[in-house]
């Protein structure tokens, strides 16, 4: 029987462009490693914390090679992108009969970025990108409809870093492409690359849909001055998005509390939000702006 392997860490970083790096989307969920053998399928974490019984629906892990091992991140996905709050709420659930249920109303993704083990022969020791390639083969095995190959580029890392963070997601990952796996082991092999900046926004207005509301504009303080500073639509969980939508009709006001251009539903200056963004642009934006949560005061 293989033995459970302590997952391989990663370094923070900054972004930047490299042929010599792949670059994938940084999932923001549960981090899982997968074995199989003799038609049976191990799920664990870190500290080697067992995970099989709380994932019923990855059973068709089974059907991969026998002394496969596989690493990745179990995610619940919301208009595809990762929502924490879901994979949390079902990995914390204990009792038999409320994991099945939870398994067909909230069931989770194994996006799967790398391989361990093939034919019970150890790979840690090749370089990613002849993994990468086994892990692509052998994954073609499997119904993709609860696992799935995390898919990257090389070269492009900036505009990656941008285009993910814009659409809400947690960031990338960019790992050297001749890395070996280091069980346990915190290597700048492997970088994770977030965005610089949280700020916490006061939303002064909104772009009306049919649905409620397609962005909020949002203002902060620079300096001692309140400033409008952004359009943002994307990075809210369902959840939050609902109840914006009923909260917002109940604080409109004829003109914006800050000077802004932008055509739009005005309102009262009392909800609160956290922005990610890249940084600011020249004319004092924020670049790359998604929204991180809601702030209830």
């Amino acid at each position: 029987m293989i033995q459970r392997i302590e997952p391989m860490l990663a370094v923070a970083g900054e972004p930047f462009d490299s042929d010599d790096r792949l670059y994938e989307v940084k999932w923001d969920g549960v981090r899982c490693l997968a074995a199989v053998e003799q038609g049976e399928f191990r799920l664990w974490g870190r500290e080697l914390a067992d995970y099989t019984t709380r994932y019923p629906e990855l059973d068709t892990l089974r059907e991969l090679p026998a002394g496969t091992v596989v690493d990745g991140e179990l995610v619940v996905l919301r208009d595809g992108r990762a929502d924490l709050d879901a994979v949390l709420r079902r990995h914390q659930l204990t009792g038999q009969f409320k994991i099945k249920l939870a398994s067909r109303q909230s069931p989770v993704l194994y996006v799967v970025f790398d391989i361990l083990f093939h034919g019970g022969r150890s790979l840690m020791a090749q370089p990613l990108r002849e993994r990468r390639q086994i892990l692509a083969d052998t994954l073609r095995l499997l119904d993709h409809s609860r696992t799935v190959l995390s898919d990257g580029i090389q070269g492009a890392g900036k505009v990656l870093f941008e285009h993910v963070v814009r659409q809400g997601h947690e960031g990338v990952m960019a790992k050297h492409l001749s890395s070996r796996y280091l069980p346990g082991r915190r290597s700048s092999s492997w970088l994770k690359i977030k965005p610089r900046e949280i700020l916490p926004c006061v939303i002064i207005g909104y772009i009306p849909s049919r649905s409620g509301f397609r962005s909020l504009l949002v203002a902060t303080q620079r300096g001692s001055v309140l400033r409008y500073v952004g359009e943002v639509s994307v990075g809210l969980t369902r959840q939050e998005w609902g109840d914006l939508v009923r909260r917002l009709p109940g604080r409109i006001r004829q003109e914006p509390i800050v000077p802004c251009r932008k055509k739009a539903v005005w309102l009262e200056p009392e909800l609160y939000c956290r922005v990610r963004s890249l940084g600011w642009t020249r004319n004092g934006r924020l670049r790359g702006a998604s929204l991180a949560g809601l702030i209830e005061r």
